[in-house]
């Protein structure tokens, strides 16, 4: 298992997202223990419900309740310094929607809206890094950027996260740490709202076909190939929420 105890400036280190209630927090853990094979550290009201969900004991994934919440998922960055790294997204066109604030003694986090309007966030790592592993079953293995406009979207990141926008075909863009490419940037499918699109690892697309609708899910794309891979979209049943995973192998681009 490739562990991480610290990411690179920029990179994605984080993904959450909330629920409106308790029951709703407790139903959605359940579903994603079914499809991932989680586990959850569990938090008291001083830390707002948040919940930590494991994978072979290294965290990967999010989950707390505000009041409205819709099951959004966040795409978080590492940066040094969250009220830097505010600043220069703001500078460039975002709006902020959150802090920056410190969390405990944790880190300290930023919510933010990027041009096109999708909701990312900033998180400047104290006790709690992040990701603890990544480019494994059940746990993160790529992020790609829905808009209508994926040119600015793309130089828009770029400069947010020092990192280089590479061109490699056709429409395709993808954001680069030196050899490895880690995002690429969408055109939407109809009518979605311009979002960050966190992309799972899982071991068999088929035991999500079968797993997720079992647990109350539905399948939205049951397969789709991307470079070295192929994808599956799905939504839970708690939100509809759409979730994509990837087949094991090399990272979508």
């Amino acid at each position: 298992m490739t562990t991480f105890t610290r990411h690179d400036e920029g990179m994605p280190n984080w993904v959450d997202t909330s629920v409106a209630t308790e029951e709703q927090h407790h139903d959605k853990r359940a579903f994603l223990s079914a499809v991932f094979d989680w586990t959850w550290d569990l938090f008291g009201p001083e830390m707002g419900h948040y919940a930590i969900a494991r994978s072979n004991g290294e965290p990967v994934f999010g989950l707390g309740i505000g009041e409205g919440a819709s099951g959004a998922l966040v795409t978080y960055f590492t940066t040094a310094n969250v009220e830097d790294a505010a600043r220069r997204a703001s500078e460039l066109g975002a709006g902020v929607v959150m802090g920056p604030m410190v969390v405990g003694d944790v880190g300290a986090m930023a919510l933010m809206a990027d041009p096109a309007g999708a909701i990312f966030g900033f998180w400047q790592p104290n006790t709690f890094p992040g990701f603890g592993v990544q480019y494994e079953p059940n746990a993160p293995g790529w992020f790609d950027h829905v808009s209508s406009d994926p040119e600015r979207a793309g130089a828009f990141y770029a400069n947010v996260t020092g990192h280089d926008l590479n061109s490699p075909g056709g429409d395709m863009r993808v954001l680069q740490n030196g050899e490895q490419w880690f995002a690429s940037f969408s055109q939407p499918t109809g009518d979605e709202a311009p979002h960050w699109r966190p992309i799972y690892v899982v071991d068999s697309l088929e035991r999500i076909h079968e797993t997720v609708p079992r647990h109350g899910g539905a399948i939205v794309v049951e397969e789709a190939p991307v470079p070295g891979s192929a994808i599956c979209v799905f939504s839970e049943p708690v939100n509809g929420t759409l979730m994509t995973v990837m087949r094991a192998g090399e990272p979508p681009a």
